[in-house]
C-alpha cells in the first residue's frame, strides 16, 4: 500500500556537536544556578533535571544548584518564573531592573509540551519568549495495547485509521502534549485524516494505563521505558516504537520498519531568559556543552534510559524554529488551535473497548 512520507526531526537523529569552543571559565556561574521545570517532583522531566543538578554540582560547574518545580500547566508559570520575580521597589524613574542573569542564574528545562502549549494558548513561541540554549535528551515512545486487544499488530491499527480515523480512542498524556502530537504525526504518515482522531489526555502515564485497563481507550502512547516492566510481565503488548532501532526489552518493530518515515523522541531542552546578553548566553551554552561531555552525565543517561540528542547554540535555535512549525501544523490538523479551553483529562470519552 502507498504510504505518505512524513519526516520529523523531533528525534534529533543528527546529534550535532555544540559550540564546545565557546569558551568561558571552568565555572560558568560564580553564583547559584536555579533549574526550573514545569512539572511536579518525580514527574515528567523532573528526574532528569535533578540528575542534571547533581552532575553540575559534582563537576563544579556552578557554586550551588537548586531545582524549582512549577506543576499544573504546559509551562506558562515556569516561563514566567524564568524571568525572575518582578522588581519590588520603585524609584522616581520607575521600577528597578530585574536581577541580571549573571547573578540570578535561572534556566528553564522544557520540551514539546511547552512548545505546543504556547501555540495552543496563542502566545509567543517558546523560541521567541526565551533564549534557546541546548537540547539535552529525549525519550523514545511506544504504542501499547492490552494482551487480548483486537489490534494484533501495528498493521491492524494502521488499517483502522485509514478506514475510520475516529473509530478508536487513543490515550496518552496531556492533550496537545508529546503523545498527542506523535499520534497526529503517525496519522499524517498513514494518510489518515487527523481532524477526525479521538484522543484522551491524562495527567500521567499511570492514569493512561488505568484507562486502557478499564476499556476507556483502545491503545496508549507514552514513554517506552515507562512500559518496560508491564511489557516484561505480559500485562501490556507493544505494537510499535518511535526509535531509529528496536529497543532492548521491547519486542516491537520501529515505525520506520512499518514504512512510516518517522522517528520521534519526547525531548527536553535548556532555555534562558529572553533578555540574556551575549556573554551570559555563551556561558550558559558552555555549561550545557560541559554537562553533555561529562562522563557522569553520560553514564546517568545510559543507566536511566535517557536518549542523548544533544544540540546547542544557534543549531538548537534553528532546529527549534523548524520543530515549532511542524508542531503547529499537526496541532492545527488535530483541531487544537481552535477554541481550545480546558483538557478533559479523559473524562469526556466514554467509549469502551473491553
Amino acid at each position: 500500500m502507498h504510504r505518505r512520507r512524513f519526516f520529523s526531526f523531533a528525534a534529533g537523529l543528527a546529534v550535532l556537536g555544540g559550540c564546545g569552543g565557546c569558551g568561558g571559565p571552568d565555572r560558568p556561574f560564580t553564583g547559584g544556578l536555579t533549574l526550573i521545570v514545569p512539572a511536579g517532583r518525580g514527574h515528567d522531566w523532573d528526574p532528569l533535571v535533578r540528575g542534571m543538578a547533581a552532575v553540575v554540582d559534582e563537576e563544579g560547574l556552578a557554586r550551588a544548584t537548586a531545582v524549582e518545580n512549577h506543576p499544573g500547566g504546559p509551562a506558562g508559570d515556569a516561563l514566567a518564573a524564568l524571568a525572575g520575580p518582578p522588581p519590588r521597589e520603585r524609584s522616581a524613574r520607575g521600577p528597578f531592573p530585574r536581577e541580571p542573569f549573571s547573578r540570578a542564574g535561572r534556566l528553564l528545562l522544557a520540551g514539546m509540551p511547552a512548545v505546543a502549549g504556547a501555540e495552543i494558548a496563542d502566545t509567543a513561541a517558546v523560541a521567541d519568549s526565551t533564549t534557546p540554549l541546548a537540547r539535552l535528551a529525549g525519550d523514545w515512545a511506544a504504542l501499547v495495547v492490552l494482551p487480548g486487544s483486537r489490534l494484533r499488530s501495528f498493521e491492524d491499527l494502521a488499517a483502522l485509521l485509514r478506514r475510520d480515523p475516529g473509530g478508536l480512542v487513543m490515550g496518552g498524556r496531556l492533550e496537545g502534549g508529546s503523545d498527542h502530537v506523535l499520534y497526529g504525526m503517525i496519522a499524517k504518515c498513514l494518510g489518515a485524516d487527523a481532524r477526525l482522531l479521538q484522543y484522551a489526555g491524562y495527567p500521567g502515564t499511570a492514569d493512561a494505563v488505568e484507562a486502557l485497563r478499564d476499556g476507556r481507550v483502545a491503545a496508549i502512547l507514552g514513554s517506552a521505558r515507562s512500559f518496560t516492566r508491564e511489557i516484561a510481565a505480559g500485562r501490556l503488548r507493544p505494537l510499535v516504537v518511535s526509535s531509529a532501532d528496536r529497543l532492548p526489552g521491547i519486542d516491537a518493530p520501529t515505525l520506520m520498519e512499518m514504512d512510516v518515515r518517522l522517528e520521534y523522541t519526547d525531548w527536553c531542552g535548556v532555555f534562558g531568559p529572553r533578555d540574556m546578553g551575549p556573554d551570559d548566553r555563551d556561558r550558559a551554552v558552555a555549561l550545557c556543552d560541559a554537562l553533555d561531555a561529562s562522563p557522569r552525565w553520560r553514564a546517568m543517561c545510559e543507566a536511566r534510559g535517557w536518549n542523548r540528542v544533544y544540540l546547542s547554540g544557534d543549531d538548537f535555535r534553528q532546529w527549534l524554529t523548524g520543530e515549532t512549525g511542524r508542531a503547529r501544523d499537526v496541532l492545527r490538523d488535530l483541531g487544537l488551535l481552535k477554541a481550545f479551553a480546558t483538557t478533559c483529562w479523559g473524562s469526556c470519552v466514554h467509549r469502551h473497548y473491553m
